[in-house]
């Protein structure tokens, strides 16, 4: 009995951002009756089509500055709606695209905007990837919404699915920064109200991110603050960068 309950505690923990996520989309699309759209970009964060399209290009802006060119293979990690899918495409950028998330409905709507690309559902703490097949692996708050040790998996099965000389590019939340201190004190006010929040929301150091890309394997581990608007729009969450080693 013991064991099956340890079990159980085991699925149901690793299954908390699909469970939350889902539960984050059928909200929108209940708000947002009648407005499919709508439905999907809220449910990304995004507050309107405009603000959708302006992140997706900051995110675009981001990867070509990190060494995204036409030919690549890339891997968007929480895929989501599209965001950075339609401003790719929007760009014109040339390439194989393959996006996942644990959301169907969010995954079939990117496959409806952006029928070029491909875009699967997938849970596990894996790149959908065959080895040594991808130029860049990207994803936007994704670690901000997972467990430490659930990071550290997705970074080391990304080194496996990564090119020599492919670059893995992410964002993150730290308490750091004290624009991130928001998120922080509203997590506050929901456990103080509730004892309990809906969402995961976690905060990484730049030591946890450097560590756990050296022990990997990674190279040339660098950071970005999230108000850093030198080579591309500030981004708010900080980000984080690497790089396999060997060339492409």
């Amino acid at each position: 009995m013991a064991s099956l309950v340890q079990h159980l505690l085991a699925r149901a923990n690793r299954a908390h951002s699909v469970r939350s996520y889902n539960a984050l989309v059928a909200r929108f699309r209940r708000q947002y009756r009648g407005d499919y759209d709508m439905a999907m970009i809220a449910s990304i964060g995004a507050l309107s089509p405009i603000e959708f399209a302006q992140q997706g290009d900051g995110h675009v802006a981001v990867l070509r500055h990190h060494g995204l060119q036409d030919g690549m293979s890339v891997y968007d990690l929480g895929c989501g709606s599209g965001r950075t899918a339609m401003a790719l495409q929007r760009s014109g950028w040339q390439g194989h695209y393959k996006g996942a998330d644990i959301v169907k409905p969010l995954v079939n709507y990117l496959k409806s905007k952006c029928p070029g690309y491909d875009a699967v559902v997938h849970r596990k703490l894996t790149i959908a990837a065959p080895d040594e097949s991808l130029d860049m692996v990207f994803h936007w708050s994704v670690f901000t919404h997972l467990y430490p040790e659930e990071c550290f998996l997705y970074m080391e099965d990304t080194f496996r699915a990564l090119k020599p000389g492919g670059r893995l590019v992410f964002s993150f939340l730290e308490l750091e920064d004290a624009k991130h201190h928001g998120v922080f004190d509203s997590r506050i006010g929901r456990f103080r109200k509730h004892g309990w929040s809906d969402t995961l929301d976690v905060f990484l150091h730049r030591d946890w991110i450097a560590y756990w890309g050296q022990r990997i394997g990674f190279e040339d581990i660098s950071f970005t603050d999230g108000t850093d608007g030198t080579h591309h729009p500030e981004f708010w969450q900080a980000l984080a960068a690497m790089t396999k080693p060997g060339s492409s």
